[in-house]
């Protein structure tokens, strides 16, 4: 996989969303630890995972009108981000929306999931 598979709009709107994800996480632990403001937090959780379950609708009309094999793995996985984000959405659990990204053994510092699945697109 390599980023001259993924047409640089495409690639520069996922990593805009997977920052927006960061920002909203960031904004939501805010909100729970210092503030203790639950509400906020889930609300924030909210905006996280409609995030996700833009991005396919985000990212396609970027990808040109024939898109190749990398481009359709590219919108295959982001579909599966977007597919978990909206189960997590109808579940309603504050739960598996902050979980959503982060594998059991995730360290702080680390990168999440889809900051995984779009490095592996731009590596050479």
């Amino acid at each position: 996989m390599g980023e001259d598979m993924i047409p640089g709009q495409a690639m520069r709107a996922a990593l805009q969303a997977a920052a927006r994800v960061r920002e909203l996480e960031a904004r939501a632990g805010e909100a729970l630890h210092g503030r203790a403001d639950t509400a906020a937090h889930r609300a924030l959780m909210v905006q996280k995972c409609e995030t996700l379950a833009e991005l396919p609708e985000t990212v396609e009309p970027l990808l040109g009108e024939s898109p190749g094999p990398g481009a359709e793995e590219f919108l295959a996985g982001l579909a599966d981000f977007s597919r978990r984000a909206g189960q997590a959405l109808d579940l309603g659990s504050i739960f598996y929306m902050t979980a959503l990204l982060y594998p059991e053994d995730y360290a702080e510092g680390d990168k999440n999931d889809l900051e995984r699945f779009l490095e592996a697109f731009r590596a050479v």
